[in-house]
């Protein structure tokens, strides 16, 4: 095991996850998928915005066990994303899968919308290997009651 593995959630075997990891910032990419590679995740899809993201879920190709989404893109935010996958519009894909925003400011709007969508979890950028395991551990803990009802009432933030 290496350094990183057994600082955070040492316990818990993150190879058989499958994370969709969503970002417009190639760079960012890269380097959250190197993180994840490093954590012992294996099993990464990307995507370049919400509406790529949302095509890849609709694909329904392998089962993702936790997204990994900006908040700040421009085709398609992460509380959209968010939003969409609540409210179940993603029929081959979990209402209640960890979902994991990850964002540059905590924006209060931002924050309150997505406890109100209740987000799984919530990562302020610059992420290090660290609290990207603690993020995926913690969010996969979380117990999740649907409400459609309740989600399909929330009101997104414009973007800015």
């Amino acid at each position: 095991m290496n350094q990183t593995q057994s600082k955070v959630g040492d316990n818990e075997d993150l190879s058989n996850l499958h994370v969709l990891l969503v970002d417009d910032d190639n760079a960012f990419l890269d380097l959250v998928h190197a993180m994840l590679n490093a954590i012992g995740v294996a099993n990464v899809s990307r995507a370049h915005s919400g509406r790529e993201a949302f095509e890849i879920l609709m694909g329904g190709q392998r089962v993702v066990d936790v997204t990994l989404c900006d908040q700040n893109m421009a085709e398609g935010t992460g509380l959209e994303l968010l939003w969409v996958v609540r409210t179940g519009q993603v029929k081959s894909f979990r209402p209640d899968a960890c979902f994991v925003l990850v964002t540059a400011s905590g924006d209060h709007d931002t924050v309150a919308t997505a406890a109100r969508l209740d987000v799984s979890g919530y990562l302020v950028k610059p992420v290090t290997p660290q609290k990207l395991r603690a993020a995926i551990s913690q969010g996969r803990k979380r117990a999740i009651k649907i409400d459609f009802n309740k989600y399909k009432q929330v009101q997104l933030p414009q973007p800015s």
